[in-house]
């Protein structure tokens, strides 16, 4: 076939659809040419196939999970004008040599760079070749970079500056740490502009503090708040409660522990920290407005209340005795203090001491760290060219291999090799099953899968310390006699790794027609089978139910009438002329008799034959994949031969 451009291209016949052959740098370089309509798929997923994951990420530029026509005709012809030598591209070699890439470009002067960049910071600076297992983590290729353009500085971004070292270190102290490219924690300009603002707002407060001869207590008065607010909101609590029993007498049970919920207290350990105890009044309220500090209080509180007594309550009202009206002037003492903590900005950078702030503030260095910031993002274009570096030395490996499994299904039926989307081997009731696919939901696959005309098994794969993993597998060879929901097997996948596999599902359909031939005297014998255990059981449970109910056999009871013997004597007499004639007729035929045999052989297999050739005949690959988000665009019939290539049954040598 030729296509308008004037390439003459090399189709071959598979799966009932002529399909391109691609054996040469001159199929690779046209193939943006090619009509279409001719192109076996269109769209594919970028999971559930076997394939450089990283690479169909790269390829997938709008990141929605898909790689369309348009992707693999761009991804091509890059690839194509970047190497000068594109029979490399045949090759599938892990590795690119950097004089390979074509350097009379701007585009790949810059790939040479970053080549020689990215083999120099690998400790490889004499290598001639870049190969995908160097870009496996990333983290090393940037390993000394002090910038890599991800919009985060680590020490190393600092230039040696011991000053700026230490207020790097003083922000990532008080900052969530951020993993950069080289695998280090740094820090972000979010990180900066936070931590500056928050200094600066910690600083106002702090000398927004009232001066110490405004205090009740003067410079005393710190040491007392902390008294203070350990048992404010206890004491608060107690006056209150006395409150509510001088407003009703009755309410003193209530208020106070009863003897019940002290049993219950009592009833395990009780210690000085009991929280049981520590939820109880501060002391026992009697309705008095009085409490005495360091009178008896709740043991649980008692040190707390002594150390308020000393700090606070005596310096202000000159008593460990106190009203609610003194209670009322101890807290107007505080009312400044309070209302100053209450505007603490609370900034992350409270962590670090004063003194540090003030003079992180008087030196200023936040400048020096957003020309850090800068100097990272000036350096994307270059970080760039090493992602595009990637995806070069990649494609020169896969690209040819994709092509194959996208343009045309030819690794699947021209060469015989494993296709992307199979996904492993099971290995179940004596026979070896290679067209297994990944599934993600088996439900909505299967209502598509069910027009491929296959036998199917979905079976849940599982293995220690990995998720669950659903697969369908389709059984081309073989019998389906032993293939039932619950059936156990082995899948392994394409990295060799064993999972335990088990049938979830079972699509039915004809494996083959050797299968079709003996399948009505196996459903003969089936049904035969099943009447005789269900007469056997019905007899079975009626003796039972006899004897349950003591009932004794009476031979004269159980005696056979003479018109069902006179019957029975027809019936057997009928059946026995019949049988007769048959074989009769068998007789007459003489040497015949074997064509004989086989024309009612085949009058009661025939139809079942003919049924299963027919849906055979219409076995296709496309359904299986179109359930998975596959655009298939042309047939991808599965014949009876091709069939048995992809179950493999025992051979005895």
């Amino acid at each position: 076939m030729k296509e308008d451009t004037g390439y003459r291209w090399k189709f071959f016949k598979a799966g009932s659809a002529y399909q391109a052959s691609i054996n040469s740098v001159e199929d690779i370089e046209n193939i943006g040419m090619l009509d279409r309509k001719l192109w076996s798929t269109l769209a594919c997923p970028t999971s559930g196939l076997f394939f450089d994951s990283k690479l169909l990420q790269i390829l997938d530029a709008d990141a929605d999970g898909r790689i369309r026509y348009g992707d693999a005709v761009a991804a091509t012809q890059w690839a194509c004008n970047m190497l000068k030598d594109r029979s490399t591209l045949l090759d599938g070699a892990d590795g690119l040599k950097i004089s390979n890439i074509d350097d009379s470009s701007d585009e790949g002067k810059t790939l040479v760079a970053s080549a020689r960049t990215v083999l120099s910071n690998l400790g490889k600076p004499d290598s001639d070749e870049v190969c995908v297992a160097d870009f496996a983590d990333t983290t090393k290729i940037f390993a000394d970079s002090a910038f890599n353009a991800d919009g985060i500085i680590t020490k190393l971004s600092c230039g040696g500056d011991a000053s700026l070292e230490a207020l790097f270190a003083d922000i990532l102290s008080v900052s969530e740490p951020k993993k950069d490219r080289s695998g280090r924690d740094g820090i972000n300009s979010d990180d900066v502009k936070n931590f500056f603002d928050g200094a600066k707002a910690q600083i106002a407060w702090l000398d927004s503090k009232p001066a110490a001869s405004t205090y009740t207590l003067g410079a005393e008065t710190d040491a007392a708040y902390a008294s203070f607010a350990a048992v404010k909101d206890k004491i608060d609590d107690f006056f209150t409660r006395c409150d509510i029993v001088r407003f009703d007498q009755s309410a003193a049970s209530a208020v106070n522990a009863g003897a019940e919920r002290f049993a219950k207290i009592l009833s395990g350990n009780v210690g000085d920290n009991s929280a049981a105890l520590s939820e109880l009044p501060a002391a026992f309220v009697s309705g008095s407005d009085c409490l005495d500090l360091l009178g008896d209080v709740n043991p649980v509180w008692r040190k707390l209340l002594a150390d308020f007594a000393e700090n606070a309550a005596k310096p202000v009202c000159g008593t460990a005795k106190i009203s609610k009206a003194n209670w009322l002037d101890i807290k107007a003492a505080f009312a400044p203090h309070s209302a100053w903590l209450a505007a603490n900005p609370n900034a992350a950078c409270a962590k670090i001491s004063e003194a540090r702030l003030r003079e992180i503030l008087a030196q200023d260095r936040s400048s020096a760290l957003f020309a850090a910031l800068e100097s990272d993002a000036a350096v994307a274009a270059e970080v760039a060219e090493i992602a595009k570096l990637e995806k070069l030395v990649r494609l020169n490996k896969s690209l040819c291999s994709l092509l194959r499994n996208f343009v045309s299904f030819q690794e699947f039926y021209k060469d015989k090799t494993d296709a992307i989307f199979q996904f492993g081997k099971l290995y179940i009731d004596g026979r070896m099953c290679s067209l297994c696919i990944k599934v993600d939901d088996v439900a909505k696959h299967s209502a598509m899968a069910a027009m491929s005309y296959g036998y199917l098994l979905y079976c849940v794969c599982k293995r220690k310390g990995e998720a669950d993993l659903n697969i369908v597998a389709v059984v081309t060879a073989g019998d389906s006699d032993n293939l039932i929901v619950g059936k156990n097997g082995v899948f392994y996948d394409r990295n060799g790794r064993d999972w335990d596999a088990t049938v979830t599902k079972i699509v039915d359909n004809p494996i083959g027609i050797a299968q079709a031939f003996f399948s009505p005297y196996k459903r003969f014998l089936k049904w035969a089978s099943e009447q005789i255990a269900k007469r056997a059981l019905a007899a079975d449970q009626n003796v039972a139910a006899g004897l349950e109910k003591g009932k004794i056999v009476d031979e004269k009871t159980k005696k056979i009438d003479i018109g069902t013997v006179a019957a029975l004597g027809v019936a057997v007499g009928g059946i026995t002329t019949a049988f007769g004639v048959i074989v009769g007729a068998f007789v007459k035929l003489g040497v015949w008799m074997p064509l004989g045999i086989i024309g009612v052989l085949l009058a009661i297999s025939l139809p079942s034959m003919i049924i299963a050739a027919m849906k055979l005949s219409q076995r296709n690959l496309a359904p299986l994949l179109d359930g998975n988000g596959w655009a298939i665009n042309n047939k991808a019939n599965v014949n009876i031969l091709f069939g048995a290539h992809l179950t493999q049954t025992p051979k005895r040598r």
